[in-house]
């Protein structure tokens, strides 16, 4: 079962390695991400920030359509995905063929050519069109650092 695919540019920290985690109590952490999969200094960090009691695989964007729809069928694992941006989220979303049904928004840090939406969350337009596709493939959308933060949509955010 995937419980929540999150982007943030960060992947594995804090809030996610204690936070998301224990929050969806999930047992399986698949990072995607082909730069993380191509850099074993990388791959050894995130297996580091992440909590003992939980699996991590890490793997490219294009071979995760077919991992995440596995993951989708499977009743042992529950499955939080971490995605660096957009781009690879909405790419995801469409080799898995209606398996993300929920997208969380959780850090991308501003950089010239983006405006801010939150504190933690800055777009350009590759961005929005980004998430407004993830939309209109009926996947919903929640901006949110932590589990116990009220939820909001992306019509709250532009």
């Amino acid at each position: 079962m995937i419980s929540l695919l999150r982007i943030d540019d960060r992947l594995i920290h804090g809030q996610v390695a204690y936070g998301w985690t224990s929050a969806l109590g999930v047992n399986v952490i698949l990072v995607v991400n082909d730069e993380a999969k191509n850099d074993q200094m990388k791959a050894m960090a995130l297996n580091l920030a992440k909590p003992s009691n939980v699996k991590l695989y890490i793997r490219g964007v294009q071979e995760s359509g077919e991992i995440a729809q596995k993951f989708s069928q499977s009743q042992k694992s529950k499955v939080l995905v971490l995605v660096k941006n957009t781009s690879d989220a909405v790419e995801l979303a469409r080799l898995s063929e209606g398996v993300i049904n929920e997208v969380n928004v959780g850090g991308l840090r501003y950089s010239e050519g983006k405006r801010k939406l939150t504190d933690l969350v800055a777009v350009d337009d590759q961005d929005l069109a980004n998430l407004k596709e993830m939309e209109e493939m009926g996947i919903e959308l929640e901006f949110r650092m932590l589990p116990r933060d009220k939820k909001k949509g992306l019509k709250d955010m532009i």
